[in-house]
């Protein structure tokens, strides 16, 4: 999965970059504010319980979410993204929250943008993101729960489709460099032991895109 978002998005930006000097679409075709769901996987490795070994889900979840964008000129929008996913592995359950921020660079050119009804238009975002997880504790634990934060960069690429004017569909892969907290716990009355590592947990997306563009 990992190697299938770096070569697609490695791919975008070999395909298209060198086409921006031939792009004179009709300016102002693409401004405006879009609004779309959001359906795909995202990796959570970062809810393994060290005390039984186990994980708590899977390595990539279902996840769904909305996404809030505003595209100040056609081809450099503004970007708000929640999300959110669960699981539930032998009666405990997960909740993970996830929420970023981009600025994203659509790619625009006359080959992809000259149809009667349908704009193709790849885009190159950056950000910020972050994770909020509802974990459950470790089965001998004092707390039945506890909660984990992360945060850091985000990068991204993918391929929006424009047709008629305001449906806005396409694929939109993600990777979030997060860094998280160890979380520990009294367990089995021994104060202090580790139940969720820390440090840094990549979490690679792959996310479908359904919305309007207005």
């Amino acid at each position: 999965m990992r190697r299938l978002i770096y070569a697609t998005a490695v791919f975008l930006i070999v395909a298209v970059v060198p086409w921006q000097s031939k792009a004179r679409p009709p300016k102002g075709f693409h401004t405006g504010p879009y609004l779309t769901a959001l359906v795909g996987v995202m990796q959570a490795d970062f809810d393994r319980d060290q005390v039984t070994g186990r994980k708590v889900g899977w390595d990539f979840e279902p996840t769904f979410g909305i996404l809030f964008g505003w595209n100040i000129s056609d081809r450099f929008s503004a970007e708000l993204q929640g999300l959110y996913a669960t699981n539930e592995n032998s009666g405990r359950r997960e909740h993970i929250a996830g929420a970023g921020v981009f600025g994203k660079w659509t790619i625009v050119t006359d080959t992809l943008t000259d149809f009667k009804s349908l704009r193709i238009l790849p885009f190159l975002k950056m950000g910020m993101s972050t994770r909020f997880a509802k974990l459950p504790g470790s089965p001998d634990a004092d707390d039945s729960s506890m909660s984990s934060i992360g945060w850091g960069p985000s990068a991204g690429a993918g391929i929006a489709f424009l047709w008629h004017k305001y449906f806005y569909f396409g694929v939109d892969l993600q990777g979030d460099f997060l860094l998280f907290e160890d979380k520990r716990q009294t367990v089995g009355g021994t104060p202090g032991v580790l139940v969720y590592k820390g440090g840094l947990h990549p979490s690679f997306m792959a996310l479908a895109i359904l919305g309007v563009h207005y």
